[in-house]
């Protein structure tokens, strides 16, 4: 697969990758093919792993390393952008219960993993935010927070997963702590995706779609360990309920959480 690919087209196109050309394929269909495509992913689980890699490589060779990360705070395109999270803002994870799992502060908001002409937060391609686990300097958060009701966690998780691919070679590590955690990081550093569902639906589809997320993203994880350069980047991956109650009290319940290292 990685041979086959066009890398001088994709400098010209603007590293649009073919994960990331899936995911805006994904974006256009009904839940109930979203679950095909959920399932099928799982089956060949192989298959996401070198889309991930595929993506990962081509950053690697053809991104300028003064590509910034952070997304500008001025108005974009004439629209005031307000994001809900914000460099500073404390957040607990909480389990179904209600009792306290972890705490993360955003050093973040909205992020471009890929440079783009609008904000991040307006083009819902990058993350809605970067964050540290309380007391783990190292162990960096990704969030990708749901948008419209028709942003289901599985495209939420697959948008998590080109970012990742995306911040995630060397040179861009290198960049993330410049720019982001205003100092250096370790080139082995982990990371958690936070999947934030501010609408959860109720539907036998929805449902099924978001138990079959939480399948995928363990897949991922037990698959992506065997890769050399994935080897213990990614800790775990959360589903949480984002609702506007939930961020304005900092609490945000855990829907599932899967486990893949440490």
């Amino acid at each position: 697969m990685l041979g086959k690919f066009d890398w001088g087209k994709a400098a010209e196109d603007g590293l649009i990758t073919p994960f990331r050309e899936h995911l805006d394929h994904c974006a256009q269909l009904a839940p109930q093919q979203q679950l095909e495509e959920c399932a099928d992913y799982i089956q060949h689980v192989d298959l996401l792993v070198s889309e991930f890699l595929e993506s990962y490589y081509l950053v690697e060779r053809l991104l300028e390393p003064d590509s910034a990360l952070a997304g500008s705070s001025a108005d974009s395109d004439g629209e005031l952008v307000l994001e809900p999270f914000y460099e500073s803002l404390e957040i607990e994870l909480v389990d179904p219960m209600g009792r306290t799992e972890g705490r993360l502060v955003c050093v973040s908001g909205a992020v471009s993993s890929l440079p783009e002409e609008n904000h991040p937060a307006l083009s819902r391609r990058g993350l809605d935010f970067i964050g540290l686990r309380d007391g783990e300097n190292d162990h960096i958060v990704l969030g990708a927070v749901q948008s419209a009701k028709e942003e289901t966690p599985f495209l939420l998780l697959l948008r998590a997963l080109n970012a990742l691919a995306e911040i995630s070679p060397p040179l861009r590590i290198v960049q993330l702590g410049r720019e982001i955690m205003r100092g250096g990081i370790p080139e082995n550093v982990d990371f958690s995706l936070l999947l934030g569902v501010s609408e959860p639906d109720p539907s036998p589809e929805s449902v099924a779609l978001n138990e079959l997320t939480r399948d995928l993203a363990e897949a991922f994880g037990r698959t992506a360990a065997e890769a050399p350069q994935l080897a213990g980047m990614l800790r775990d991956a959360w589903c949480v309920a984002s609702d506007a109650d939930s961020l304005a009290a900092g609490r945000l319940r855990r829907s599932w959480r899967v486990a893949i290292a440490g």
